[in-house]
């Protein structure tokens, strides 16, 4: 066992208390979006309850609207999303994000 005083957490709350802003705020933005997710499925899944097919209809709409997005949207925003992490790590590996 190591003697290491530092939080396993200390990592995630350096970043939300950085003064760069995109840095403090990247994060918790996309777990917002993810909480936004989860909550938004709640109700529909209380509704399948009462109206199954109330609740098959707003997923096919969900379900035809995600479809109908283009291809390079997606591919956008993973290319965004893995630069972004990998720009990430090459700073924290070089000590220019700290």
């Amino acid at each position: 066992m190591s003697s290491d005083s530092s939080s396993p957490l200390e990592p995630l709350t350096a970043e939300t208390g950085s003064n760069d802003r995109f840095v403090s705020r990247a994060r918790p933005t996309f777990l917002y979006v993810i909480y936004a997710m989860i909550l938004a499925a709640l109700p529909i899944g209380a509704l399948a309850g009462f109206s199954p097919s109330l609740a098959d209809a707003i997923a096919r709409g969900a379900g035809t609207y995600l479809a109908a997005l283009p291809e390079p949207l997606y591919s956008l925003f993973g290319a965004g999303y893995l630069g972004y992490t990998a720009a990430r790590q090459w700073g924290k590996v070089t000590g220019t994000d700290r």
